[in-house]
C-alpha cells in the first residue's frame, strides 16, 4: 500500500494565537462601540492638522491666535478708561453728550456720532465745528490701536441727487470723509489700517416711523480697535466701562 502523505498543519501554537487575537478585537471594539467620543478634544485634535501640506510638513501649520495674557487685557482696560474720560470731558464741556456717545468694548473704543453734528442734509462735506470734535476724537489713536472702522449709516428716505443716488453712496461718502479727515492728524495710522463703509439704511438703531428715530438712524460710527479691522464688527453690543475694568 503507498504511503500517505502527512498534510502539513499550521503549528499548535498559532490556534491558540489566533484565538487570543480575536478575542483582544471583539474585546477593543466593544470598548469603542460602548465609549462616547468628546467632541471637544476630537475637534481640538483635528484642528493640529489644519493647514497642512502634507503629512510631513511642519511649516504650514496654522498658528492658533494668541490670547492676551491678563496684565495685557489690564493694561489695554485702563489706557480705554483714559481715553473714555478724556471724551466723555470734551463732550460735556461741549454740550454734545445728547449727539455723541462713547462705549468702551473688548476690542477698543466705539464712538457714535449724530450726522447733524458733522454734516448738512444729503451733504458729505464735513462741517467745521465737527473736525474740532474728530481732532480730539483722533487723539485716541496712540501704539495700542491697530486699526480704525469708519462706518456711515443713514435713515430709509430716499435721496437722488446727482451726487449721490442712492443712501448707500451718501454713506459711503460720509465714511470716507471721517477716514480723510482723520489720515490728515498728526500721530495717523497708515492709509491701510483704516476702512471706510457705507452701510444706507439697511443697519438701523431705530424705527424710521419717527422722526426721533431717523435722527438716531442718521450717524457715523468709529472704532478705535486694538486688533486688525477684518476680524471685528461694530454691531455687537457694547460694555460697561466697569465692567471691563473687572
Amino acid at each position: 500500500m503507498p504511503e500517505e502523505v502527512e498534510e502539513l498543519t499550521a503549528p499548535f501554537w498559532m490556534t491558540t494565537f489566533s484565538d487570543m487575537t480575536t478575542l483582544l478585537l471583539t474585546f477593543f471594539v466593544m470598548i469603542v462601540s460602548m465609549s462616547e467620543v468628546e467632541v471637544k478634544k476630537f475637534k481640538e485634535a483635528l484642528s493640529y492638522f489644519q493647514g497642512r501640506t502634507g503629512v510631513l510638513t511642519h511649516d504650514a501649520i496654522t498658528p492658533r491666535p494668541q490670547r492676551p495674557t491678563i496684565e495685557e487685557s489690564a493694561e489695554k482696560a485702563e489706557a480705554m478708561e483714559d481715553k473714555y474720560e478724556a471724551i466723555m470731558v470734551y463732550l460735556q464741556k461741549k454740550d454734545l453728550t445728547s449727539k455723541v456717545q462713547v462705549n468702551l468694548r473688548e476690542e477698543g473704543v466705539h464712538v457714535l456720532i449724530s450726522d447733524s453734528v458733522m454734516f448738512k442734509s444729503g451733504d458729505a462735506v464735513l462741517l467745521e465745528p465737527s473736525k474740532d470734535l474728530l481732532r480730539m476724537i483722533a487723539g485716541v489713536i496712540d501704539g495700542r490701536v491697530s486699526s480704525v472702522v469708519v462706518e456711515g449709516h443713514t435713515d430709509n428716505r430716499p435721496i437722488r441727487t446727482g451726487t449721490y443716488p442712492s443712501n448707500w453712496e451718501l454713506s459711503a461718502a460720509r465714511a470716507a470723509s471721517v477716514v480723510r479727515f482723520m489720515l490728515e492728524q498728526p500721530g495717523a495710522l497708515i492709509p491701510a489700517h483704516y476702512s471706510a463703509v457705507g452701510y444706507g439704511e439697511f443697519q438701523p438703531i431705530a424705527s424710521n416711523s419717527s422722526s426721533s428715530g431717523r435722527a438716531k438712524n442718521r450717524r457715523v460710527e468709529i472704532l478705535f480697535s486694538w486688533e486688525s479691522w477684518q476680524t471685528k464688527q461694530l454691531n455687537t453690543p457694547p460694555k460697561p466701562a466697569k465692567a471691563l475694568l473687572k
